[in-house]
């Protein structure tokens, strides 16, 4: 998907495109999948404008949303154009409350009744939230932070939300709230496109997935054909003919990567 000359240098290819115009035309959940270094959290930076944070930019290629060049905006005029990205690990304000947090998500919109609108659409989604909207975000557990990053990117309306590792270091429980959080954000019109590496819970939800490997698309399909794909199974799930194994099995045993492009 990319070519890297160095850290600064990045080169859009088309594979970003056709992910990207996927996740526009379908409205549906599209997995990215791919181990540390991939190129995962690079592609959600591209989309959201906010690659010069880490001393990055796009020097080839470009990117359309709703049929307009966004690759030249910064990363506020790309909220305004309907899309949000919310940052792996959470990234909270921890010394305000639940509705500051919630408020700063919307600092830059002017329409008040919309913002009203996204702020009761939080609440309905997370009740948990509305019991502990005066409680400081730095004293909440980590399913209920990541809860507050999610609500806190819903508080733009967007019409394509970008979910960077939501399930990271939650328990299973929790994973499983979240995932059912994702499904119903979706059912309600937005797009995500949702970088994950608990890949069993990602292709559950997605109608799409992506398999990156050192930059590049490596495996295209549908997300029922992912969940079947040897290569991806054996890889990701960990699993081979019905046996379980343990991470540290699945650490020494890697299994050789054989996919076509």
């Amino acid at each position: 998907m990319y070519s890297i000359p160095n850290c600064e240098e990045i080169s859009l290819s088309t594979s970003l495109k056709q992910l990207f115009e996927n996740v526009q035309k379908n409205k549906t959940v599209v997995a990215l999948l791919g181990t540390n270094g991939a190129g995962k959290s690079t592609t959600l930076r591209a989309i959201s404008g906010l690659l010069n944070f880490h001393n990055a930019s796009i020097i080839r290629g470009s990117i359309l949303f709703d049929g307009e060049r966004i690759d030249r905006l910064n990363a506020t005029q790309i909220v305004q154009r309907g899309i949000v990205q919310v940052l792996e690990g959470r990234r909270l304000f921890a010394d305000l409350t639940v509705d500051e947090n919630l408020r700063m998500g919307a600092i830059s919109s002017r329409d008040h009744v919309a913002v009203r609108h996204a702020y009761d659409r939080v609440m309905e989604l997370f009740p948990l939230l509305r019991k502990r909207r005066k409680s400081v975000a730095g004293y909440l557990s980590g399913g209920e932070q990541q809860m507050l990053a999610i609500g806190r990117g819903l508080m733009t309306n967007p019409k394509l939300m970008l979910l960077d590792e939501p399930s990271l270091g939650l328990a299973p429980f929790m994973v499983q709230q979240i995932r059912s959080i994702i499904s119903e954000i979706n059912a309600r019109g937005t797009a995500v496109l949702l970088v994950e590496q608990n890949a069993r819970m990602a292709l559950t939800i997605a109608s799409y997935g992506y398999v990156l490997d050192t930059g590049k698309v490596a495996l295209a399909k549908s997300a029922a054909e992912l969940l079947q794909e040897e290569s991806v199974r054996k890889f990701y799930l960990g699993l081979h003919e019905g046996e379980e194994r343990s991470m540290a099995t699945i650490r020494q045993h890697r299994p050789e990567r054989r996919w076509s492009i």
